[in-house]
């Protein structure tokens, strides 16, 4: 049982209603941090921008209600839903909105105790309004043209779990709720949701695109304050005048115009990027793609690296990771991008040398020859690229003879795209993974089954790709629908392998420096770290951060650490700080965090002890030297970090 506390509004940026007007409930994700994002929501919004919402639910699971239930808020904007057997054009006056705190870009998790309450209160609203499962939707689903929220929320998991036991709960054959899990978890892997009947989707399948990789979304021309929440407008405004919905597919990227509402007119024609040819539009999306993946660096004509991606874009596929740098040996770095299909890098300084981690597994096995690597340094290089790939994207190690990464490299499915998850559909439990081409289904023994440990016999793998045509045959000893009604089904081979490599103790490094440029080289020894909170989102903060060598490291809200500038280099964002005697600027290590350290969660506050212990280990530097820049004012320096 939840408690509900009452907040109310400070304007009146709603309109008085009557209960009898709920027939929906619309689930939001706020694009912001508490209480910031709390804050603005109970002000009404900005000038030019009103809004209002009837619930908020923290990270930490507490409820609040701004709007009472029967009045009605300003929340869904522009949406459109058939409710009750009409469509209605502006779902506000028939609907109660429920906000997330969430930064809305499909990585920033759900906490289980926010979750847990969502549906509480969900549950509470669907039985006392009599809400059908058709009518509890996402603001993706009623504005799709326009919105991403609530971005990497568990959708079919909610709603099942919401309606679990109720007269109108969803009865579905064990396929398709099987099918709308996999969609879902696809899709939440590209930082978005699917909404229901999306072009795209279709569009994607008929043209075997694999799965959705990113789900682009505008950005502001400058970082809002951290307590203006930015729900994630979704239509791009590139050079050309025209305003474009895009997504991003394993093998290409769609796109289509949109209207001055920015919605998706029926009919509207939905291009491919392979398909435009050489001209600034096309330059404009690929900057576009690219700069999701990497927001440092973007697309660089001038690269080796992206030159040779518009040679081998079919081979390759699209981006799905910065560019960054993997130390192989002393004095001997590589320069790596991941790729839906494939993996580039190079050896730092001689950007001629390109290889590719297909190829480099070849010579690993003997199977071929590429100069400059023996046999032994392939496999070492390609150990190290795919470690590093399945870090970036799973958080778990890579560990070839793991049962499912054999089954992903047999099938040939390209690269992990998100962790794995456990779904129970109809009382059976079922291990979900997507990768670039499928979504991998494998049933478990028992829901609580460890990921790392070795699979039994009669333990078959599935994939999305097999429900949506209905295959059912066997392919090499694995059944491709992994059939959930009991069936008795035939044995594999024993194994001790794991199904899946164990989870990283700690967050990756995406070391940027190398792309930072020269900088002002530093007089002084280091024996300071300033700890200088920000923000964010990720994407905004690092565009220019490097350029503007502002810090040394920035951890966003995930726990994921970037390397900036090299610790020769001085961050500007040390000078003015402190006592001028100190001249910190010369002395100190500047280590940007997004968002306040009082309300983070476990893995950003795990990866920034992490940092800072590496640090003071490295630069023997003492613990009062370890300070937090205040700019709530000017930049001063707040005592030493407890965190």
């Amino acid at each position: 049982m939840y408690q509900i506390e009452w907040a109310g509004m400070a304007r009146n940026h709603f309109k008085p209603g009557t209960p009898d007007r709920i027939r929906m409930v619309v689930l939001h994700a706020t694009a912001g941090s508490y209480p910031g994002d709390f804050n603005w929501l109970r002000q009404g919004g900005a000038p030019g921008r009103e809004v209002s919402v009837h619930y908020y639910i923290s990270k930490r699971g507490q409820i609040f209600q701004l709007v009472a239930d029967q009045d009605i808020a300003w929340h869904a904007g522009v949406s459109r839903w058939e409710v009750d057997g009409r469509t209605v054009y502006g779902c506000n006056d028939v609907s109660v909105g429920i906000e997330l705190e969430n930064r809305n870009d499909g990585r920033d998790p759900y906490p289980p105790e926010q979750y847990a309450a969502a549906v509480w209160l969900t549950r509470e609203l669907v039985q006392k309004y009599r809400i059908p499962p058709s009518q509890v939707v996402r603001h993706l689903d009623i504005a799709p043209g326009r919105k991403t929220d609530p971005a990497g929320f568990p959708w079919q998991r909610f709603l099942a779990e919401v309606f679990a036991g109720l007269p109108d709960a969803p009865s579905l054959p064990p396929g398709e709720q099987l099918r709308q899990r996999m969609l879902d978890v696809a899709y939440r892997a590209a930082g978005s949701g699917l909404p229901s009947a999306w072009p795209f989707f279709t569009q994607a399948r008929a043209f075997n695109l694999g799965m959705p990789v990113a789900s682009l979304i505008a950005r502001p021309p400058a970082p809002r304050p951290a307590s203006a929440p930015n729900d994630r407008e979704r239509a791009l405004a590139l050079p050309d005048g025209a305003r474009y919905l895009v997504e991003v597919y394993a093998r290409d990227a769609l796109f289509a115009a949109v209207g001055p509402d920015d919605a998706l007119r029926a009919g509207e024609t939905i291009n491919r990027l392979h398909a435009v040819p050489a001209s600034p539009q096309r330059m404009a999306l690929l900057e576009a793609i690219f700069r999701a993946a990497d927001p440092v660096n973007g697309f660089q004509p001038g690269w080796a690296f992206h030159q040779y991606f518009l040679q081998h874009t079919d081979e390759l596929g699209m981006p799905i990771s910065h560019n960054h740098r993997l130390a192989f040996a002393p004095g001997l770095n590589f320069a790596c991008q991941h790729f839906a299909l494939d993996s580039l890098c190079s050896p730092v300084g001689q950007w001629q040398v390109i290889y590719r981690l297909s190829e480099i597994r070849r010579a690993a096995a003997g199977q071929t020859v590429l100069a400059g690597l023996s046999r032994e340094r392939a496999a070492q290089l390609a150990q190290l690229l795919l470690d590093d790939l399945f870090a970036l994207r799973t958080g778990r190690r890579y560990q070839p003879d793991a049962a499912l990464i054999q089954y992903a490299l047999g099938e040939e499915l390209g690269a992990p795209l998100g962790q794995p998850e456990v779904a129970v559909i109809d009382s059976v439990p079922v291990a979900l993974m997507p990768f670039a081409l499928d979504v991998v289904a494998c049933r478990l023994p028992a829901p609580d089954w460890p990921l790392d440990r070795p699979l039994p016999p009669a333990s078959p793998f599935g994939r999305l790709t097999a429900l949506l045509s209905g295959h059912r045959q066997l392919v090499t000893g694995v059944l491709r629908l992994s059939r959930v009604d009991g069936q008795r089904l035939p044995p594999l081979p024993a194994t001790t392998a794991p199904l899946l490599g164990p989870a990283r103790q700690s967050q990756p490094l995406i070391d940027v420096s190398l792309f930072a440029g020269d900088g002002e080289v530093r007089r002084r020894p280091i024996d300071t770290i300033l700890l200088a909170p920000v923000p964010g989102p990720t994407s905004l903060q690092l565009v220019n951060a490097h350029i503007d060598a502002r810090w040394h490291y920035y951890i966003d809200h995930t726990g994921t650490v970037f390397r900036l500038r090299h610790e020769r280099y001085i961050a500007r964002a040390a000078r003015g700080v402190g006592w001028p005697a100190e001249h910190l600027d010369q002395r100190a290590v500047v280590i940007a965090v997004e968002g306040s350290l009082e309300h983070a969660l476990p893995p950003l506050r795990s990866a920034v002890q992490a940092l800072v212990q590496l640090l003071r280990r490295h630069f023997q530097i003492h613990p009062d030297r370890v300070r937090m820049i205040d700019y709530t004012s000017n930049p001063t320096l707040v005592e030493n970090d407890k965190h």
